[in-house]
């Protein structure tokens, strides 16, 4: 009678042949992969071989690694074990390793020994889309975004906290060393792990030393005594910062700002930024982008994160045009300020007499300059006009009402005026689509929501990786 089919597994397979060129058809991703990283010079990397040697093995080639790397993006599956396993089981593999199993710890040394060189390599990626015209050097668009680090948020201290973990450590190694133990293997394991615990807080504590003697050198005693209180480092990463993510989380991660042209999404550069401050990151992003395109776009986006005055100064004396909106500009717009109609933006200011005229009508005067931050500002002041205006509780907690203008704020108007033209609203509505879509792509498309290396060197590379592979496929023929 009829009955269900059951996988027979101790049948013998005497004979199965597999065309290899069937699993990677022309168009397909690693069919991309395997052609693209094909054009790269990798020069750099292999002269660092001996390949002549007799002893051992060939080395696998530097390209077969990296087209590996880049299926195993693609394909989600990034980790060392992983790669390891789809080489031995996946047939897209095999046909870029030509049927051979490349070990994770193989991998794992290859990106970690050659990051810097990998880094190098995207920008050879670049220049080519370039050549090819895929770069119209219109509308250059900058974001930053922010990835998990590979460091647990609680290994996060302060200088008052690393003293107590090498403390902790201390103790616990005292008290292994002064227990009698049966088992002596596993009692010199644990001093050996205490003894590596070690050395990593001291190599924290070294850094964090470092960083607040940077950010201190200028700072009031107040300030330092703030530095020391919040101020920390990540003992498992210390490249890592405690950064606040869209969900509103604070996590240990990096902050990577990219550059992208608007008319075929390519990434022209990419950079991680030492700490999560979009301002400072800006004219480095400008930079690297003309480097590796060597050439200039006409006209660069970034969102209100990146504006300062400063950046608008260097825009200028730069001569490059930009749209940036300030952090109140949209604010104002939509009549969300604190102060509502007694907001600094509703005292108008008159350029000829130097003075401003507030909401009641009262003229304040310049009354001296004050420098904040590195910065000049005009002091605005009429107390005696205060004194008697019958709105002063609305208008201000003090005796007073003082209004601080930059010295240069006219670069901020001159932004301003561009944002408010129409064309230039519908220019800047292409920034976040453009700068945007390659983060959703590898966050949701590619899983890559945190990085999986540690220390700043590795996560270039593996930011490298993925900025490759996202213009590797825009470089791909359309199928047709």
């Amino acid at each position: 009678m009829p009955a269900f089919l059951i996988p027979n597994r101790s049948q013998m397979l005497l004979l199965t042949q597999v065309d290899l060129s069937t699993v990677a058809p022309e168009g397909s991703a690693v069919h991309i992969i395997n052609d693209l990283v094909d054009w790269l010079d990798t020069r750099a990397i292999e002269e660092s071989y001996e390949v002549g040697s007799d002893n051992g093995r060939p080395p696998f080639h530097p390209k077969t690694l990296l087209k590996v790397a880049l299926l195993a993006l693609h394909s989600c599956r990034f980790s060392l074990r992983k790669m390891e396993e789809d080489t031995i089981n996946n047939l897209a593999y095999k046909w870029l390793t030509g049927d051979m199993t490349i070990d994770h710890s193989t991998m794992g040394l290859f990106l970690a020994r050659f990051a810097g060189e990998i880094v190098k390599l995207f920008s050879q990626v670049v220049a080519s889309c370039a050549e090819q015209n895929l770069i119209e050097f219109d509308l250059l668009a900058i974001d930053s975004v922010k990835l998990r680090a590979n460091a647990n948020y609680k290994q996060s201290k302060t200088l008052e906290g690393i003293k107590k973990e090498e403390n902790k450590i201390a103790e616990r190694l005292k008290e292994v060393l002064e227990t009698a133990s049966d088992d002596k293997s596993a009692e010199e394991e644990e001093v050996l792990a205490l003894k590596r615990r070690g050395e990593r807080v001291r190599e924290a504590r070294n850094i964090l030393l470092q960083r607040l003697a940077e950010k201190s050198r200028e700072a009031s005693e107040k300030e330092k005594q703030e530095l020391l209180e919040k101020e920390k480092v990540n003992i498992t990463d210390p490249d890592a910062h405690i950064m606040q993510q869209a969900n509103g989380e604070r996590n240990t991660a990096f902050s990577i700002t990219t550059t992208t042209d608007v008319a075929h999404d390519i990434v022209t550069h990419i950079q991680v930024n030492a700490e999560d401050n979009d301002t400072a990151a800006l004219a480095e992003a400008i930079e690297g982008s003309r480097q590796n395109t060597a050439e200039k776009h006409r006209e660069v986006e970034a969102d209100a994160g990146f504006a300062s005055m400063d950046n608008y100064e260097k825009l200028e004396l730069d001569g490059q045009e930009a749209l940036i909106p300030d952090l109140r500009m949209e604010v104002e717009g939509n009549g969300a300020t604190a102060k509502g109609d007694y907001d600094r933006s509703k005292f108008s200011f008159r350029a000829k007499s130097d003075s401003y005229r507030c909401p009641s009508g009262w003229i304040l005067s310049n009354t001296g300059s004050v420098e904040v931050r590195g910065r000049l500002y005009n002091r605005y002041e009429n107390p005696g006009a205060c004194a008697r205006c019958v709105f002063r509780s609305r208008c201000t907690k003090g005796t007073h009402r003082r209004v601080f203008r930059d010295q240069n704020e006219e670069v901020r108007e001159r932004m301003r005026a561009k944002l408010g033209k129409k064309r230039a609203h519908q220019r800047y509505n292409k920034r976040a689509h453009t700068a945007e879509s390659p983060f959703g792509n590898f966050k949701w498309n590619l899983k890559f929501r945190a990085v999986m290396r540690r220390g700043l060197g590795k996560v270039c590379m593996e930011a490298a990786l993925l900025f490759m592979l996202h213009n590797f496929m825009k470089m791909a023929p359309s199928p047709g």
